[in-house]
């Protein structure tokens, strides 16, 4: 799935590319680089000047995190060589974007970030960024309730029109971009899933997912990593990865997670990030559950349904969507996000059944048949689709 509008970066692609390859630690010199230049295409104009003449202010914007000796490391055979590798890998398919710090597609809550990375790889559509996101995080050892509820919670959210944002691993991860590309199926419009690699983007881990992330970028997914081509892949790549997928959220929502958790390193960087934390609550004697305890006892909004998640992200969600550039998140997003939400089948029934007559919530019971909490669930996603409302009898109405 190509895009259909290119992306024109401010700043050439390989400057970035070169900033990034020339040294192990460019994400921690890019932070340096934007305490003098905050504005990302400013800091990448400086960086091209030195590329192109060696001239202009960088080794002095830098001078706190490396010495101008090291910046030579820009000009290696060894950097250019890797540069040619990186470009040559974007020009195998229209599928393959390096984004620079700078570039319109990348994502500008990220980009707003202390460690945004100066350059990201990406496989699939960047249109994936445009829409709202949300990060849904757990357990790799998920116990069955954990995976039937992020099935749930994610089919619902993603039938919204909500992108789910995930790490591509074993367990709740997994059960989070299935979910969501079940969404996607048979034409529909629901939210994309994105996955942030630990890995290099031509590699996928754990090997058993290479259909998924195929399948993945196939739907008009997306798959971004911050690590070079090539790059061996390290234990601490992981939980730093992190950090990345909820940089490009507006929340993330925990599933299951242990006490102590990988998993809870990624709610650390949202409360860090600003970003708004959840957590589903489980048995108190499943071992697994004690992380999203701590972080419910720590603030943490408690989650049991699809609804829940809507009231903690609505202001969030309604300025994405209702205000276009009030919150830095890409200009497209809040047209994507205005499309009608596709319906299920038992969205569509109680619709039918209200469209004939305005009915309390007893009446809804007796007439469907379907749980408290079930139908409370459809109700509630109704009304946050805009198609009903409550009347101050307590009845419930199409708008």
């Amino acid at each position: 799935m190509e895009d259909a509008t290119p992306f024109t970066p401010a700043v050439p692609t390989d400057t970035w590319l070169r900033f990034a390859l020339a040294f192990t630690d460019s994400t921690r010199l890019c932070r340096h680089l934007r305490r003098s230049c905050p504005d990302p295409a400013d800091a990448g104009s400086r960086i091209q000047r030195y590329v192109n003449d060696r001239q202009g202010d960088l080794p002095e914007c830098l001078a706190q995190g490396i010495k101008e000796s090291q910046l030579a490391a820009l000009f290696s055979d060894a950097t250019t060589q890797r540069c040619e590798q990186a470009l040559a890998w974007q020009a195998q398919s229209p599928l393959n974007h390096l984004l620079g710090l700078d570039h319109p597609a990348y994502p500008t809550l990220l980009q707003n970030t202390d460690d945004a990375p100066p350059l990201l790889y990406a496989r699939g559509s960047l249109s994936a960024l445009d829409y709202p996101l949300l990060a849904v995080v757990g357990s790799r050892k998920a116990s069955h309730a954990a995976l039937t509820h992020t099935r749930s919670l994610c089919r619902e959210l993603a039938d919204m029109g909500i992108g789910i944002v995930s790490g591509l691993a074993l367990g709740v991860d997994a059960a989070a971009h299935q979910s969501a590309l079940q969404a996607r199926q048979d034409g529909r419009r629901g939210g994309p899933t994105i996955a942030i690699a630990a890995t290099p983007a031509n590699r996928v881990y754990p090997d058993r997912h290479t259909e998924l992330d195929a399948r993945i970028v196939d739907s008009g997914g997306l798959v971004l990593s911050e690590y070079p081509l090539g790059s061996a892949t390290r234990p601490w790549h992981f939980p730093r990865r992190n950090r990345l997928i909820s940089g490009i959220s507006l929340g993330v929502l925990v599933m299951e997670a242990g006490l102590p958790s990988g998993t809870l390193t990624t709610a650390t960087h949202a409360m860090n990030q600003g970003r708004e934390v959840m957590a589903v609550p489980g048995s108190v004697s499943n071992l697994q559950s004690r992380g999203c305890h701590f972080l419910i006892k720590q603030g943490a909004a408690l989650i049991e349904e699809t609804r829940d998640v809507i009231d903690v992200l609505g202001p969030s969600l309604h300025r994405a969507q209702v205000i276009p550039g009030s919150l830095p998140i890409n200009a497209r997003q809040s047209e994507l996000a205005l499309e009608d939400p596709p319906l299920s089948p038992a969205e569509q029934a109680l619709l039918e059944t209200l469209r004939a007559n305005s009915a309390t919530l007893d009446e809804l019971m007796t007439h469907s048949a379907l749980s408290i909490s079930r139908l409370a669930s459809l109700l509630g996603l109704l009304e946050t689709k805009g198609l009903i409302t409550t009347t101050a009898g307590g009845r419930y109405a199409c708008c």
